[in-house]
């Protein structure tokens, strides 16, 4: 049993030594895009869109209890007239992927996926922000996990 749980840390441990050395070969694998659209009222959505090279994912907001992904985290900057109304949703392909050596599975979206929030806006709000953390792999290797600022403009 010992030598099981060893066994498996030690090939999750493997499959994040790659996280420092990749950063170097590939720059930006993940491309990002903001909008806001109007659904009536003062209720919006803020589309949170992150589209990936080939061969490259991002993680899910939920992950497996067994998971060893960086869940992606979106945080929205806290303003007076800004209200949201439940968690950022996911419009995309999740799949599962499973490390079997290991005993994980990651939940994980590749090629597009769209974080949408539902919220409402007081009139003169000029702009909703936030944070977005989030790391980026390939079966193979990650890059460390990053955190970004987003800056939609309320038109």
């Amino acid at each position: 049993m010992i030598m099981e749980n060893l066994k498996k840390y030690l090939l999750v441990l493997l499959f994040l030594c790659g996280i420092g050395t990749v950063h170097a070969q590939v720059q930006n694998p993940v491309h990002w895009a903001y909008g806001l659209k109007h659904l009536s009222g003062n209720t919006y959505e803020v589309h949170l869109q992150a589209t990936m090279d080939t061969g490259w994912h991002i993680y899910a907001q939920k992950q497996l209890p067994d998971a060893i992904a960086v869940p992606t985290k979106i945080v929205f900057a806290k303003a007076p007239g800004i209200v949201l109304s439940g968690t950022p949703a996911e419009i995309g392909k999740k799949e599962k992927f499973e490390i079997k050596e290991a005993g994980v599975t990651n939940m994980e979206y590749a090629g597009k996926v769209d974080f949408v929030q539902r919220l409402s806006l007081d009139p003169g709000i000029k702009a909703v922000k936030g944070m977005i953390t989030y790391q980026t792999c390939t079966h193979e290797k990650c890059l460390t996990a990053e955190t970004i600022s987003f800056n939609v403009p309320v038109k």
